[in-house]
């Protein structure tokens, strides 16, 4: 048994060595980054092994519109609320009421519509850092 174990670490060592010669003569210039990513709070922290440096970006921009009541006669008064989740701050907010009245800017107006029919409200919030999203509820004033 131990000849054997001779025999192939003897054919096998040469075979090692020409084997770490191949590869085109180049080193890499970096070692593959290992990384780890976590998503909380809002945020995406990214920590990479190599350096240890961890960068933390915001979550992906996500907005819903709500809107109570959603029916009513009129004149009908509605109370909006942008529900938002990540986004680098500052948010802007723009709702438009579908009514041809002015925008707001607010995170949750009040809105009066003040003829019956139905409408659409539509939110649109951006954020610091570029991202935007949108989101519409529909409302009926009878």
């Amino acid at each position: 048994m131990n000849r054997a174990l001779t025999c192939s670490a003897t054919l096998t060592l040469p075979f090692l060595v020409l084997l770490t010669g191949c590869g085109g003569g180049e080193k890499p210039s970096e070692a593959p980054r290992a990384t780890t990513t976590t998503v909380a709070a809002g945020a995406v922290t990214t920590t990479t092994a190599a350096t240890g440096k961890t960068e933390e970006e915001p979550a992906p921009l996500l907005a819903w519109a709500d809107a109570d009541p959603e029916e009513g006669q009129s004149p009908l008064t509605v109370q909006f609320k942008a529900d938002v989740e990540g986004g680098a701050p500052p948010l802007k907010y723009t709702w438009s009421f579908g009514d041809q009245t002015p925008d707001s800017n607010e995170a949750n107006p009040k809105h009066v519509y003040q003829k019956a029919g139905k409408y659409r409200a539509d939110l649109t919030v951006a954020d610091g850092g570029g991202d935007s999203d949108s989101d519409y509820i529909e409302i009926e004033a009878r």
